[in-house]
């Protein structure tokens, strides 16, 4: 087998995960806006952050916060630094919604223990008597707040990608270890995969482009026929009666395992390395150096 056959099976593979991870993302942001998870992970967010019940309710009650919650139906997926600096501000003392450092002082001291207190404890020894570099010192440890929350929900993303991925493999039966097998043994369905491919890259389009492009089902299915993959018998499959043994069995969940931990890596890591493939193919492989004499 040449190099080159060795390249187009890879290259057939990746447009595999690539397409499949289209379809991923879109059932991820699908699922995500179902249960509002954006919005459910900053509210969570939020109610630990300001660990005190008194000053949690007053802040959700002030006119910054709460306009936004009426905007968006009461499911925020995003709170203004600013704004929530100025509602933790006005909330700490409601008979002066518009105090001075000394009031703020008085107020985060009778708070219960707690972290918000130390943090505005902490700030106000900080910028003294300064009460826009106190908000500004808020506004900045909400932001860091917000950066570790964002990869939390990274986090719960990741664990959802993989979740749909395991389940659109097992679904649409694509098994890696098949695909890899029929690729390599019949070299008209790489010439036809290849084709494919090269109509999609070739013409300079964007991961944006081609997103919307293989958005609608029949272009789904335009794009992954030539795969060897669904659980009806097509011809060139080598898995037909994989059941029949245990060897069978184990080489299927480890095929459907890898195409599920592989569309979790998400459409943009498949783009760019099916990208960088193609340039490789379409310059050739680079001749190994002459030995020396």
């Amino acid at each position: 087998m040449s190099t080159t056959a060795v390249l187009d099976v890879s290259i057939g593979l990746i447009m595999m995960y690539f397409v499949l991870s289209l379809v991923c993302t879109t059932i991820n942001e699908f699922i995500a806006q179902l249960l509002s998870l954006r919005a459910r992970t900053l509210s969570s967010g939020l109610d630990r952050l300001i660990d005190d019940n008194g000053l949690l309710r007053a802040v959700r009650q002030h006119g910054r916060i709460d306009a936004i919650d009426s905007l968006v139906d009461g499911h925020p997926s995003y709170f203004s630094s600013q704004a929530v600096a100025d509602a933790i501000i006005g909330s700490l003392n409601p008979d002066k919604p518009i105090p001075g450092m000394s009031d703020v002082l008085q107020a985060a001291q009778k708070l219960p223990d707690s972290n918000i207190r130390d943090i505005l404890l902490s700030a106000a020894m900080t910028v003294g008597n300064d009460v826009k570099n106190f908000r500004d010192e808020i506004s900045t440890w909400f932001d860091n707040s917000m950066d570790r929350l964002s990869g939390v929900y990274k986090r719960y993303m990741q664990w959802l990608s993989l979740l749909v991925g395991l389940l659109l493999a097992i679904g649409i039966n694509a098994d890696t270890i098949v695909v890899v097998d029929s690729l390599w043994s019949d070299g008209s369905l790489r010439a036809e995969i290849i084709g494919m491919v090269d109509k999609t890259v070739s013409t300079n389009a964007t991961l944006q482009s081609l997103s919307q492009t293989v958005s609608t089902l029949p272009a789904i299915e335009a794009q992954v026929r030539p795969f060897p993959i669904g659980w009806t018998n097509v011809s060139g499959r080598t898995d037909q009666n994989w059941q029949s043994s245990v060897k069978g069995i184990f080489a299927k969940i480890l095929g459907l395992l890898i195409t599920g931990l592989a569309l979790s890596l998400g459409a943009p890591f498949w783009f760019d390395l099916l990208s960088k493939f193609m340039n490789v193919r379409s310059t050739g492989v680079k001749p190994d150096k002459a030995s020396a004499t």
